[in-house]
């Protein structure tokens, strides 16, 4: 079966129900026994991040990601911009980090823009192994930096000054 195929196949396995039973025994001896039968959807977005940050500075964004799992897990991000890619927008964080079964761990994504604006970034954190993951969306407002001071400089033809 070539690559292709197989990643056809799961496409389509996508939209079959998943099956399973509920058991309950009951103090009285009897037990009550239910068939389930679902499908199962994208999760929904994990938390939205508002961000205010000024130009040409680096900031960090921190994302705090939690592991649902009781074993350690390890998480693969992806950062996307929603909407077209300005090369003036500078993105990185870990690629791959890993979270101890239970707790959550902050992930911290370095953050700068050439230009003022507003910038919408999706950030999924995928397990690799299971398939399961978390999106969030972060929402970052870039304001021109300010002024700080201006230093004139004076200086005769041919001499320099410093």
């Amino acid at each position: 079966m070539s690559l292709k195929q197989k990643k056809a196949d799961s496409e389509e396995m996508e939209d079959i129900p998943h099956t399973g039973s509920l058991f309950f025994p009951l103090p009285n001896g009897s037990a009550l026994l239910y068939q389930l039968i679902g499908i199962s959807s994208e999760p929904d977005i994990e938390d939205t991040i508002e961000k205010t940050v000024t130009a040409r500075n680096f900031n960090n964004i921190v994302i705090p990601v939690r592991n649902w799992s009781r074993e350690t897990q390890r998480f693969k991000a992806d950062l996307q911009v929603d909407g077209e890619d300005d090369p003036g927008l500078f993105k990185r964080g870990a690629d791959v980090f890993d979270i101890s079964g239970g707790t959550s761990k902050d992930y911290k994504l370095n953050f700068m823009a050439m230009r003022a604006g507003v910038y919408k970034l999706t950030c999924t954190f995928k397990v690799e192994k299971t398939q399961e993951y978390v999106f969030y969306k972060v929402n970052v407002t870039v304001v021109d930096s300010e002024e700080v001071e201006t230093i004139d400089l004076f200086s005769p033809i041919r001499e320099s000054i410093s």
